[in-house]
């Protein structure tokens, strides 16, 4: 009897260590599996899109990966000349941000001092929806930019679809867990039937 509860005490321990586990690794709304864990940190903490105009190619990142309304977001923009791959360092570069209804602002885009071909700056967006972001420069006396599009979201746990899904994945696992948990010790620990 006492090697069936000690059984069963292990299995419980086994059981709530893995769904804290799963809690803490599915943060961000996915389970990182494979590959790198520092790469896929960087991931899951930032959302990027690149695009190539005028011989350069313009990566932009976002951090947090999800915007949310009335929150901070830190936005950056690298650029490379496609032809050599060399970053390119030194440029007038501005940030156009359409809102949603149609409002839009500038901000300046400065060099990030010690980082070449990092432009970065820092909005609060008070609107939720699709925002287009805008990324002008001038290299050579040619202009050349890109604009990229990301939503807003109204809080962290809705924004985009793989947030949401995977918020909705741990919380059915969190579910089925606990339901077989209390299944488990009530058929355990019920009085025996003759």
């Amino acid at each position: 009897m006492e090697a069936r509860r000690l059984t069963s005490a292990c299995g419980l321990a086994v059981c709530l260590t893995l769904t804290v586990w799963t809690l803490v690794q599915a943060h961000h709304g996915g389970l990182g599996i494979e590959g790198d864990l520092a790469e896929w940190a960087l991931n899951l903490d930032q959302w990027q899109e690149e695009q190539t105009d005028q011989g350069y190619r313009i990566k932009f990142l976002a951090y947090p990966r999800q915007p949310i309304r009335a929150s901070r977001i830190r936005l950056v923009f690298e650029i490379q000349a496609v032809a050599t791959g060399q970053y390119v360092g030194g440029l007038s570069a501005q940030l156009h941000i359409r809102a949603p209804d149609g409002t839009q602002r500038t901000l300046p885009l400065p060099e990030t001092t010690g980082v070449t071909a990092y432009y970065q700056t820092t909005a609060v967006f008070e609107q939720v929806g699709e925002h287009t972001f805008t990324f002008r420069a001038t290299a050579t006396g040619a202009p050349f930019g890109a604009a990229f599009q990301r939503a807003v979201s109204r809080n962290v746990l809705f924004g985009d679809w793989p947030t949401v899904v995977g918020n909705l994945t741990v919380f059915a696992a969190f579910v089925i867990t606990w339901l077989g948990l209390v299944f488990a010790a009530r058929r355990r620990f019920a009085p025996l039937q003759q």
